[in-house]
């Protein structure tokens, strides 16, 4: 009966990943193209992506706190997924400015309880069988790669500003599954006196400092593709079929480099492997900013999504597991979420905003986030641990 009950859990954690990034995947490419519908101006955009970002540094350790003091999570990812669904009705509602930042503030929020929290019930579920995850987390990249090869072509069927509407369309599966979730019970953590002196020790320590460094520097550099990836791809004259292809693209090549990036981390010492990627990021937005109108090329650059992201995110989350204590995981996790996905996003988005001059700049954005990487590549060999004397 467990073992059934095992392949059930499994089942409904995967849908829950395929249905929270299947969301994603309209998200991220194409809130740019809705705002642009409305009427902003890119500086606009970048100020609304960005001020919707910076609830990324304060949601996910709001959220943490909440459940840490709940002892559970569940209740959060059910608040947020249905949240979230409402609030994109509102957006349809929204066309000022204001009105607009508002909604995608609140979004932006309650999203981020999702993911983090989901990532934590579903390592307490696995227990000893942490080999399974990544099995689990590839039916994320299963649920993207679905919906990036069709939301070009719904919004191009329904209009860019029907995005809101299809997104609450799309939370349907990820509400079914989150209802359906089960939570492992967990035995409360016990406060240690001195724990807050020993957590700040870490995080003052030069590694750190340049692991962070070279994160937000990665995530200012991601802020262009993010923001504004879709739409370029739409100026440069691209088909809604192939702006969804080239997107999908990466998310494979994300989920092969997932399969093997173990094998690597063990072979390959921690900070070459992420000074490396940041090399390879460098060398995908100089690609998309020069040759972003020849094809092969620009696939090629999707290709480099397997280093820019899923061997950097690998090896962020083994040095993270490295550095801190198991005490001290949970806050080193959300201080890296906030400070480097959050602050370095917003920052790169209100960045991208200004230089992007509604498409006139793009090549001199992607430009600039290339040289954000090369940066971050100097920042992360200063990851490597100091010499121990003989």
């Amino acid at each position: 009966m467990s073992e059934v009950m095992s392949k059930q859990d499994g089942n409904k954690l995967r849908w829950s990943y395929f249905g929270y990034f299947a969301v994603l995947a309209l998200i991220m490419p194409y809130l740019a193209v809705f705002l642009d519908a409305l009427g902003f101006k890119s500086r606009e955009i970048g100020e609304l992506i960005a001020i919707s970002t910076l609830c990324r540094i304060v949601g996910p350790p709001l959220w943490a706190t909440y459940c840490d003091y709940k002892g559970k999570r569940l209740p959060a990812i059910r608040v947020g997924v249905f949240t979230t669904f409402a609030l994109f009705f509102a957006l349809n509602q929204v066309t000022s400015f204001a009105g607009v930042a508002l909604v995608m503030a609140l979004i932006s929020f309650f999203w981020s309880a999702i993911l983090p929290q989901l990532e934590v019930v579903t390592l307490n579920t696995l227990g000893n069988e942490q080999h399974k995850y990544s099995g689990i987390r590839a039916a994320g990249s299963m649920g993207f790669i679905v919906v990036a090869l069709v939301a070009a072509w719904l919004i191009d069927w329904g209009g860019k500003t029907s995005f809101p509407l299809l997104a609450a369309f799309l939370m349907i599966p990820l509400m079914v599954s989150v209802v359906r979730l089960k939570e492992v019970r967990q035995i409360a953590q016990q406060v240690v006196e001195g724990a807050s002196a020993s957590l700040l020790q870490n995080i003052l320590k030069r590694q750190f400092l340049s692991f962070m460094a070279a994160s937000i520097l990665l995530q200012l550099s991601f802020a262009p593709f993010y923001a504004f990836f879709a739409l370029y791809l739409t100026q440069l004259g691209y088909s809604p079929f192939a702006i969804g292809a080239v997107i999908a693209v990466g998310v494979v090549a994300e989920v092969v480099m997932f399969l093997v990036a173990s094998k690597l981390l063990v072979r390959f010492r921690l900070s070459r492997v992420l000074a490396f990627c940041m090399a390879f990021t460098a060398l995908r937005w100089w690609l998309v900013a020069d040759f972003g109108a020849t094809l092969w090329l620009l696939v090629f650059s999707q290709l480099l999504h397997a280093f820019s992201f899923a061997l950097q995110h690998s090896a962020a989350m083994r040095f993270l597991h490295r550095h801190f204590p198991k005490s001290q995981q949970s806050r080193g996790q959300a201080i890296y979420i906030s400070v480097a996905w959050g602050g370095g996003a917003a920052i790169g988005a209100w960045v991208s905003g200004i230089t992007w001059q509604d498409g006139a700049g793009a090549s001199f954005t992607y430009s600039l986030a290339a040289i954000a990487a090369l940066i971050g590549m100097v920042c992360a060999l200063g990851i490597a641990r100091d010499k121990q004397p003989q």
